[in-house]
């Protein structure tokens, strides 16, 4: 008799070792569905507001060099608006880890890591 429940005993538990092995598979595949959602969503929206600052930056370059035609010749003002763009490209590659990997990389491990 002690035989036969013992053989119960580990069909029961091979049985929960299976359905436990399961849902262990199911929740990694949610989890990585999850994070997948969050960082395509985080590059959409980067995207969208990439192409709306270069928007912007175009536009304000455009009003900066009307500005400074008060003061210069037409010219010289796209000029001067041009070295402007420049100083901030340059400000820009020279800080990109504080301004863009060091937040691109926080992102990246609070999702993934989460």
């Amino acid at each position: 008799m002690s035989k036969n429940t013992l053989l119960d005993e580990l069909k029961n538990i091979i049985a929960r070792s299976k359905d436990w092995a399961t849902l262990e598979l199911e929740y990694a595949k949610l989890t990585a569905a999850e994070k997948i959602t969050v960082l395509a969503g985080a590059a959409v929206a980067g995207a969208v507001c990439l192409l709306l600052g270069m928007v912007a930056l175009i536009l304000f370059g455009i009003s900066l060099a009307y500005v400074f035609q008060l003061f210069m010749a037409p010219a010289l003002a796209f000029l001067a608006t041009g070295g402007v763009m420049l100083l901030l490209m340059a400000l820009v590659y020279f800080f990109k880890e504080q301004m863009i990997m060091n937040p691109i990389a926080k992102m990246l491990t609070r999702v993934l890591l989460k």
